[in-house]
């Protein structure tokens, strides 16, 4: 079960995501080579940091609504319908975060509170799993460029349940109750589009979110439906050739029923209603063999099963693209082993093949596919493989490393690119040990994948830890019937030696330098995470930052990809108390000079000399003498 069933209850409205775009750019993690204009805003075609360098990373829902509710599939009135589908009033709302600068195409949220209320009491709080967008579709939204014409989904479940006091006058609460009491969670979708970058647009950093809950099942994947995968045809860049995306379906045998969700698959207008593609029939093919764009015949070569009333105005909003119908004992005999498919019907007698299910209904998909792994850990992955929705034993999954890579983090077409050069990724393959290129399905249709690890060694030099992408594939499954993005994504951290009396200057800043330029949001409105008397002044905030829960929105750094060993090693230094109970934070000794500071530069002339490159802007080299600034003028080293 899912929140694809006959019990959900489906909602709409707005969200934030005010993620900082400095980041984008792998290029900008160079601290020797970083400077200053990369915290500012684009430029025509100078990106400098993008089109929001001060964003904070905050992901909220605004004005989000419930706006229906189904009771085995029957929508009904219902006290829910109008209440709030809001954030934690708490806390700080949650945030969206990347992978890695070089693998951007599997964005999470982290940290986000789901509370339904109606303004004055709480009905439901729970906990979003975090979780990383599917399906991404680039142009689903007519006449909109890049990301505001994107569309994607995000697959959960809710945790740590709490529900009011009274639900009598919701039967869809009091049910979803019920069906929760079997492990204490439920599955939740959120599928986001119409997102705003024009830092003058009145809606900058806002887009539109439709979504549904329903119940988990612990034997169903979390990330998405184990179903019917509908698969469109796409051209060399993965992009659907009739612009309908993936979606998925799911046949209730014991309710003769069969749903489908095409909250992320129909084609937008720029005002973010649907394309008008005429009626459109959800169908069963005759001939398995049936390819897209076939004009058929109703009856002779298609069953069909009923209209989509997608057209209705607020379809898309009040049912978030889930349509169901039932199905009668015929038309579930033949669905059992034929494709489903989306006809465009051209007369009451004809109807085009618009999308079908995979070839013979083959599906396999990972969860649990984006993977943040310290050395000598191991990661487990669970695959799931089905045919026509039902799960496909002693079947074989092959794995495979993807080509180490350059291009991946940059900024394309830029005027004035940064100085650093683009590391490379998925290398050395030896760091993901014992890696089996062949899995075998159990009797459930599972097979786990385990990644044994060690150091990477620092490959990428000035990022922290290597990025690996491991594709999957099912033996007799072409590359071309799963989504491009479908494979597990693994960010394994470099290994750190954790100092006995870590220092500022020798381990600290090289850190805390890295997200100060990254996130100058940070240094703006807080702490200057590159400045030692910033940080000694922000001492017991940063304490508490670092020691969150990664799952805590308040958690440092708000990118998640800080390894175990260096947050271990950041709060030791903070921590660190002398015989009085004055907190030391060490201040270090260089080891050496700035690099490309002249060897006679002497103590007399190094205030001047970094008052000078101050005043010239020149922030990398600034920030380099400013350290040397502290240490000869503090005089302090470590005892």
């Amino acid at each position: 079960m899912s929140y694809l069933n006959d019990l959900r209850l489906v909602f709409a409205g707005d969200f934030q995501s005010d993620v900082s775009t400095v980041n984008n750019d792998v290029r900008h993690f160079d601290n020797a080579t970083f400077e200053k204009r990369f915290q500012e805003f684009q430029m025509g075609e100078v990106l400098n940091g993008w089109w929001n360098p001060i964003g904070s990373g905050a992901f909220r829902l605004i004005n989000c609504k419930v706006q229906s509710v189904a009771v085995n599939d029957e929508k009904m009135q219902d006290s829910s319908v109008g209440f709030f589908i809001d954030g934690s009033n708490n806390r700080v709302g949650g945030k969206m975060v990347d992978l890695d600068p070089q693998m951007q195409m599997v964005s999470g949220i982290w940290g986000l509170t789901i509370r339904l209320t109606d303004g004055q009491q709480d009905f439901l709080v729970g906990q979003f799993e975090p979780a990383s967008f599917r399906d991404i579709m680039f142009g689903r939204r007519q006449g909109a460029p890049a990301s505001a014409g994107a569309s994607a989904a995000f697959q959960s479940v809710l945790t740590d349940l709490h529900w009011g006091n009274d639900l009598s006058g919701s039967p869809c609460l009091e049910a979803l109750k019920a069906a929760s009491k079997r492990n204490g969670k439920l599955s939740i979708r959120l599928t986001t589009f119409g997102y705003s970058t024009g830092n003058n647009a009145e809606r900058f950093t806002l887009g539109t979110v439709i979504g549904a809950i329903g119940p988990y099942d612990e034997n169903e994947p979390l990330s998405f439906v184990k179903g019917r995968r509908m698969v469109p045809n796409c051209d060399t860049n993965g992009s659907p050739l009739n612009n309908i995306n993936f979606f998925d379906g799911l046949v209730d045998e014991q309710k003769s029923s069969v749903l489908v969700n095409l909250g992320n698959a129909l084609p937008l207008t720029f005002e973010l209603g649907l394309q008008n593609l005429g009626n459109l029939q959800l169908a069963v093919l005759k001939d398995v063999n049936t390819p897209e764009s076939e004009t058929l015949a109703i009856g002779d070569e298609f069953v069909p099963l009923g209209l989509i009333p997608y057209r209705t105005p607020d379809w898309l909003y009040t049912t978030a693209g889930i349509w169901t119908t039932s199905l009668l004992p015929d038309q579930l005999d033949l669905i059992r082993e034929h494709p489903l498919a989306l006809i465009q019907m051209l007369d009451s007698n004809k109807g085009k093949v618009l999308l079908r299910e995979s070839i013979d209904g083959l599906l396999v998909r990972a969860d649990q596919f984006v993977q943040r792994v310290e050395p000598t850990e191991t990661a487990e992955i669970e695959l799931f493989i089905s045919r026509y929705g039902k799960p496909l034993p002693n079947k074989s999954v092959s794995i495979a490393f993807s080509p180490p890579n350059n291009n991946a983090g940059g900024g394309e077409n830029d005027r004035r690119p940064p100085k650093a050069e683009s590391p490379w990724t998925d290398w050395p393959k030896k760091a993901l040990k014992n890696l089996p290129l062949r899995l075998t399905t159990d009797a459930a249709g599972k097979a786990k994948l385990s990644i044994e690890t060690q150091d990477p060694g620092n490959p990428r030099g000035y990022v922290d830890g290597q990025i690996y992408t491991l594709l999957y594939s099912l033996q007799g499954q072409a590359d071309s019937q799963r989504q491009s993005f479908d494979a597990i994504y693994v960010l394994l951290f470099d290994g750190y030696p954790i100092p006995e009396r870590p220092t500022w200057l020798e381990h600290i800043h090289p850190i805390f330098q890295q997200y100060g330029n990254l996130y100058p949001i940070m240094s703006k409105r807080l702490v200057d995470l590159g400045d030692y008397d910033s940080v000694r002044a922000n001492r017991a905030i940063l304490e508490l930052a670092f020691s969150l829960d990664i799952h805590d929105p308040n958690s440092m750094p708000v990118t998640r990809d800080l390894s175990k060993a260096k947050r271990a090693t950041i709060l030791r230094w903070l921590r660190e108390q002398d015989a009085h109970g004055s907190y030391v934070l060490r201040l270090g000794q260089l080891k050496q000079l700035p690099v490309g500071a002249p060897q006679e530069i002497q103590e007399t002339s190094v205030r001047s000399f970094a008052q000078e490159l101050e005043a010239e802007d020149d922030y990398t080299m600034a920030h380099g003498y400013q350290n040397l600034k502290i240490a000869l003028q503090r005089n302090q080293s470590d005892s």
